[in-house]
């Protein structure tokens, strides 16, 4: 009965979100009540499940907040200009020089979390370069968003953020485990700029023009009135203490918070409690979706694991796992997210799928964390591909591409990429 109930709101979750577009809290916040009547739980019972669920997540919760926020109030201030701009003087009228340097960009870019953001800062400095050159726009596009993906690992990057609520883990506890594939795919997207860069010279996709410079987007009057430059050595090392903080056992949300309370007054106290309110309000947008979205996710992990739904399911679904393959479900699963992350977004694939899989690992000693890693990779690999996502057809208007060509020239290479990571990673001893 449990595990038929779970099944059917799993498929009813998935085809809200794919196909009805529904927003994560609306199917969080009704389907697992719904379904934790039908078990028998009661409208009390149900109630305090809810509760117990959305109390879990919020250290992660609390996490998104600080973090999206202040790396934020960082890119007002200017604190990622001048090492972005110190890059780009670095640039040479080469392919690999193009998209090895592009890709240290985008990495600095990203660390704010924000896909659109990285996008915005890269692809106007280096398109222009790209086709004054004869590269093709498709190597460009898959190498930036590879970037994206690796960055992503950040606590605050969303995926592991996601995973982290699955599991019941801290975000920052899973990005350390998970630091050395992160590592590893950093040096892996520069070992794809070498190889592509040969391969477009190869085909004839280049020609020298030594007189090809770049030129950054340039800043609008209201964002050149945000900047501090000035304060650009007291920013830097704010934000240094505040990743340090990560690593010495503090809880992950507080050295955020302490930033922000420092960062605003110093950089926009002459303005008073208007300007520094104007700050976070700024970035309010990037922060409160998601925040709606993990204690929305908080109700459905609450019911499905004190109604005893997600072992039910994991049972179910062992049944019929040739127990051969068993051990390596999670590694399975984690490359599967590549082609899975074409139409399940984030929130799906983390709060619909992830569980189950946990679950079903755990009855062959893969412990939960290791699922959750396994899923986050894959699908940081392969979301830039996800056919249901706005911001990735934000990024194909931005590079003047249609889905077909992107997904032409990446699923291959995304897959392969997300294998190499995965395998790593088992190598290692992370997954």
């Amino acid at each position: 009965m449990l595990a038929i109930v779970g099944f059917i709101m799993i498929g009813i979750l998935i085809v809200a979100l794919v196909k009805f577009n529904c927003l994560p809290i609306t199917v969080f916040s009704t389907l697992p009540l719904i379904a934790a009547l039908i078990v028998g739980s009661g409208v009390s019972g149900s109630m305090t499940m809810l509760a117990k669920g959305i109390i879990q997540v919020l250290p992660t919760a609390a996490l998104f907040v600080g973090s999206i926020t202040y790396f934020g109030i960082m890119n007002d201030v200017g604190l990622f200009d001048r090492p972005i701009s110190m890059l780009s003087k670095r640039i040479k009228p080469n392919v690999f020089s193009v998209l090895a340097i592009a890709s240290s960009v985008a990495m600095i870019a990203h660390l704010d979390g924000s896909g659109v953001a990285t996008l915005l800062i890269t692809v106007p400095a280096f398109l222009p370069i790209v086709k004054g050159l004869k590269i093709r726009v498709m190597p460009f596009s898959f190498i930036v968003t590879m970037c994206i993906g690796v960055m992503n690992f950040l606590p605050w990057g969303g995926p592991i953020g996601r995973a982290a609520t699955v599991v019941g883990s801290d975000a920052v506890t899973l990005w350390k485990t998970v630091l050395p594939v992160q590592i590893f795919g950093i040096l892996l997207v520069y070992v794809a700029c070498f190889l592509i860069s040969r391969q477009e010279v190869r085909k004839g996709y280049f020609v020298y023009q030594p007189d090809v410079r770049v030129s950054l987007r340039e800043l609008s009057q209201e964002e050149l009135e945000l900047r501090r430059p000035k304060l650009f050595w007291f920013n830097l090392l704010l934000t240094v203490m505040i990743l340090v903080m990560l690593f010495i056992g503090i809880p992950a949300f507080i050295p955020f918070l302490m930033g922000i309370g420092l960062a605003l007054p110093v950089n926009y106290g002459k303005g008073g409690e208007k300007a520094q309110s104007a700050r976070i309000k700024a970035h309010a947008k990037n922060v409160l979706p998601m925040i709606i979205t993990i204690i929305g996710a908080g109700m459905l992990l609450g019911v499905i694991t004190d109604t005893g739904m997600v072992n039910a399911m994991a049972k179910a679904i062992v049944g019929v796992i040739p127990k051969a393959l068993g051990p390596f479900i999670h590694i399975i699963m984690g490359i599967l997210a590549v082609p899975l992350s074409l139409v399940f977004d984030p929130d799906t694939l983390n709060y619909g799928i992830l569980p189950v899989i946990s679950a079903m690992g755990q009855a062959y000693g893969i412990t939960p964390t290791q699922s959750a890693l396994a899923i986050a990779i894959g699908h940081n690999m392969g979301v830039g591909l996800c056919m249901t996502s706005a911001s990735v057809y934000f990024g194909l208007g931005m590079f003047g591409l249609e889905y077909k060509e992107a997904f032409k020239y990446s699923f291959v290479k995304s897959l392969l990429f997300c294998a190499a990571l995965i395998i790593f990673g088992a190598i290692i001893g992370v997954l």
